[in-house]
Formats: C-alpha cells, sequence, structure tokens
C-alpha cells in the first residue's frame, strides 16, 4: 500500500501539480460524472449564493446549535462553505463510510471469505469453520451441508465441531449500551448467519448446518469447539462473499454488524490481531496510509454505533473525497447504485424512508448520494452532490443533541434540505 503526502491531496502545491495537464482535468471530470445521479442543469447560484442559503438554514430549530457542516468542491477540494468543520461529533452510521473505504483499501474489491467443513481427527469428525463471511445465509449453509452429505452413506453418525477461532473472543465495544446487542449488533465471530444479531451467533450457524445435516439423512451430534489441525482435508467449502458485496450491503442498508466483522477483516489483513484495539490501530494505519491524518478522531468501532467516537465533518470530506476523486477506481465499489445510498431512491435514503420527499428536498431527488446516520441524540449526513451549477460538492452535516421536542424525521428533513441547498435546486 503505497503512502501519499497529504500535501499532494490537499494543497494548493497539489491543485497545481494534479492538473498540470488538461488531459488530467477530463480523467477528472470523466470519473465524476459516473455518479448515479441525474443530470445537472445550468443554474446562476453561487459560492456568495450557497454561503448565504446555509447559513440561514443551518440555524433550524429541528437542528440545534450542536452542528457542524462543510461543502467542498469535489474537483479542487477548496472548501465553498463550513460551520464548525473540525469539531469532533459523534457520527452514528456515518462512520461506515470510513469502514468502506478502510475495507476496499486493506482488502480491495475482490476479497472473499471462505466457510469450511473440514475433516478432524478421524473420518466422521467434522469442522465446521467460519471465516468472518459477513453476509453468510442459511442457504449457504444449507449447500454446504447437500455437500458433506453426499460424502457419507445415508444414516451416518457424525461429529460437528465449531472453529471460530479467526477472530478471538469479544465483548462489546466501549460506548455500546447493553441493548444494542441481541437487536442493532450481535456478538462479531467468525462464524455467523447474516441478519443474526444475537449474542451467539456462531451456536446458532452451527446448528442450523447440524439439522440440514440430519434432514438429508444422517446422524448428528454437536460436539463443541475445536481447532482445525493443519492442512486439514476438505470435505466442502463456500468460497464467500466479496469484500465489495459486503461494503455494499453495509452501506445501502446501514448493517452494524456487518461494519464490525469488516472491521476485523481490516485488521487481519493489516498485520493487525482482530479485537477492538487491533481494529482501531488497523484503521488508522490504513488511513494513514491514504493520506488522511486521523490522529484526533476516535474510531472506536466500525459501525458507528459506540457513543465514544469522534469524528468530524471534514475528515469525512477528505475520507469521500479520496475514495471518489483522488483514487476513484479502488474505491468504485462505494458509489455503485446498490451501495452509498441515493436520495429517493435507494438504501437508507429510500422512499419508504421518506426521504427527500418534503417541498424543499424532493427537487434533489437523484441529485445526492449520501451515507445516513441516526441514532439517539445524533443526525448526520455525508456524501456527494450533483451541483445544478459549478460541479460535483462533497459534503458532511452531523448534527448532535438533537432538540428532543422534534421528531427524529423533522431533523432528517432539514439535512435533506441543506443537501438540497448543496445541490443548488432549492432557492
Amino acid at each position: 500500500m503505497s503512502r501519499l503526502d497529504p500535501r499532494r491531496l490537499w494543497g494548493a502545491g497539489a491543485r497545481r501539480t494534479a492538473f498540470r495537464s488538461i488531459a488530467s482535468v477530463a480523467a477528472l471530470l470523466i470519473a465524476l460524472q459516473s455518479l448515479t445521479l441525474a443530470p445537472a442543469h445550468a443554474d446562476d447560484s453561487g459560492a456568495v449564493t450557497l454561503g448565504h442559503l446555509l447559513g440561514k438554514r443551518i440555524s433550524d430549530g429541528r437542528i440545534g446549535t450542536d452542528v457542524g457542516m462543510i461543502v467542498v468542491d469535489a474537483v479542487t477540494g477548496e472548501v465553498l462553505w463550513a460551520r464548525q468543520p473540525d469539531r469532533l461529533l459523534q457520527p452514528a452510521s456515518n462512520m461506515k463510510i470510513v469502514t468502506a473505504v478502510t475495507t476496499l483499501a486493506a482488502l480491495g474489491p475482490s476479497t472473499r471469505f471462505p466457510t469450511s467443513v473440514l475433516q478432524g481427527s478421524g473420518p466422521k469428525q467434522l469442522i465446521l469453520q467460519g471465516g468472518g463471511d459477513p453476509l453468510l445465509t442459511e442457504r449457504n449453509l444449507a449447500d454446504l451441508a447437500r455437500r458433506t452429505r453426499a460424502q457419507f452413506p445415508r444414516g451416518t453418525r457424525v461429529f460437528v465441531h465449531v472453529d471460530g477461532d479467526l477472530f478471538p473472543p469479544t465483548s462489546r465495544a466501549a460506548g455500546w449500551v447493553d441493548h444494542y446487542l441481541g437487536h442493532a449488533v450481535g456478538l462479531v465471530q467468525a462464524l455467523a448467519i447474516h441478519g443474526d444479531n444475537s449474542i451467539h451467533p456462531a451456536g446458532h450457524a452451527v446448528q442450523y448446518f447440524a439439522a440440514q445435516l440430519r434432514k438429508r439423512g444422517l446422524k448428528v451430534t454437536i460436539a463443541g469447539n475445536q481447532d482445525a489441525p493443519l492442512n486439514a482435508p476438505v470435505i466442502a467449502r463456500f468460497r464467500g462473499h466479496t469484500s465489495a458485496n459486503a461494503v455494499a450491503v453495509m452501506l445501502s442498508l446501514s448493517e452494524s454488524e456487518v461494519a464490525e466483522v469488516l472491521f476485523r477483516q481490516v485488521a487481519i489483513a493489516s498485520g493487525q490481531p482482530p479485537t477492538w484495539a487491533g481494529a482501531r490501530r488497523a484503521a488508522h494505519q490504513t488511513l494513514a496510509a491514504l493520506g488522511i491524518d486521523a490522529s484526533r478522531m476516535a474510531l472506536i468501532d466500525g459501525s458507528g454505533l459506540s457513543r465514544k467516537d469522534r469524528i468530524s465533518p471534514r475528515f469525512l470530506s477528505q475520507v469521500l473525497r479520496v475514495a471518489r476523486v483522488v483514487q476513484t477506481p479502488r474505491f468504485a465499489a462505494m458509489f455503485r447504485a446498490s451501495a452509498m445510498p441515493v436520495a429517493g431512491k435507494s438504501g437508507t435514503l429510500g422512499d419508504r424512508y421518506g426521504r427527500f420527499a418534503s417541498s424543499t428536498s424532493q427537487c434533489a431527488r437523484g441529485r445526492v448520494q449520501a451515507k445516513t446516520g441516526t441514532i439517539y441524540g445524533t443526525i448526520s449526513l455525508s456524501g456527494l452532490a450533483k451541483a445544478r451549477a459549478g460541479g460535483p460538492r462533497i459534503f458532511s452535516v452531523i448534527v448532535n443533541h438533537r432538540p428532543g421536542r422534534y421528531p427524529a424525521n423533522e431533523t432528517r428533513h432539514a439535512l435533506d434540505g441543506l443537501a438540497a441547498t448543496v445541490v443548488g435546486c432549492w432557492k
């Protein structure tokens, strides 16, 4: 992984170097046009108008005063407008933008996470080995059971063990409240069925696998945990889902369990232990290699559930700009229509969530691609806007201590209006 000097990414010298040739400008603009957003139309909005409107509209009772926001020209990196851009705020699920970038930087888009059935100490001893696949399904396990059953005569008794040692035993992250476990997220284990946000996901997975073996005519005893012997024969293997697919699901549906598994996979890929502390070190290490200084940020977990996470809008804008502009091909999986939500169209910005549906923000439908975030007093929205004039923009807005006298949806609608202002369609 090559290390980039931050001054080459963000400074005035970088702009002179990066745009020295017309060809480089053209290539950058072509990359930016690949956004899954609606076409732009001519408009006479300028930076002065943008600043005036944002300054007025961010002073909204639904938003409150504990808010940070930044708007950046995506091509040049110039800050077009900001309000407390360096304030360290709890980001909620906007933290998943950071996890997406570190995942694709450390693992690339095509890394797979295999789940295997291995032979143990004897021919009837089976070991179900988890590879930390965050998208493993019941169908995948059923197919493993079908192929495993084909190796034994009907009625054979087999003993099924679990090897989930890719990840060490873990507890909840610092800053997680008790009721998160079993609801918003489960204990992070290397063997788990996607969607099982419980405290025993590996146990549930092996029980399901055993039931599928019984259904196909084998007698099964679940025999507890056992590490797979070195070079154990493979009886059956599911090669696993890709890192790009996992990132897409995490961003589109804001899947916290997927984020926490990827948090650990980045640690492994970076040579760190897949513990909370190791994953945090790996995230900082990976960002530093991209030229992003995260030294002031508190990256406690991968999902943004922790109440101790702290990042700034400027930091998020830098992460987004590296991913969407500076190293576009490397992070393309983040910006597919099936990944980062598109306003009024997909994911957590889709119609079912009532986003970009008001008279002030519906003009930005299809023009904004951004990650949502909601947790207690935090509402956040960070991403890309296809402006009607002046080229594409990157923005990040994070609200903490949301005024409780307003429903959360009212604060979300206020942020949608800010994004429409960035687009330039709400006058």
